[in-house]
């Protein structure tokens, strides 16, 4: 029982950020990610890393597709700056 508490547990955790991630990207409000709304947010990320994390090809990225992509590194969770060299 405590090994499906602690899997739920974990779950939960891995899923926050792609949860978080959903409400910045989702500007239309219908609870999926298109690969337009991702690359305002996401601005490398290309068609074919879309197809990629769109499991189930409806051309959307739900809250698990983008999970999936967090977890492969594929969307970052965390945003970076360029380094000024100058």
């Amino acid at each position: 029982m405590r090994r499906v508490a602690l899997g739920a547990l974990l779950a939960t955790i891995v899923a926050l950020p792609a949860i978080a991630q959903m409400e910045e990207v989702d500007t239309d409000g219908d609870g999926m990610a298109s690969l337009q709304e991702l690359q305002t947010v996401y601005p490398n990320l290309s068609e074919d890393d879309f197809a990629m994390l769109d499991a189930n090809s409806d051309e959307t990225l739900d809250a698990d597709e983008m999970t999936l992509g967090i977890e492969d590194g594929v969307l970052a969770t965390e945003d970076t700056e360029a380094v000024d060299t100058e």
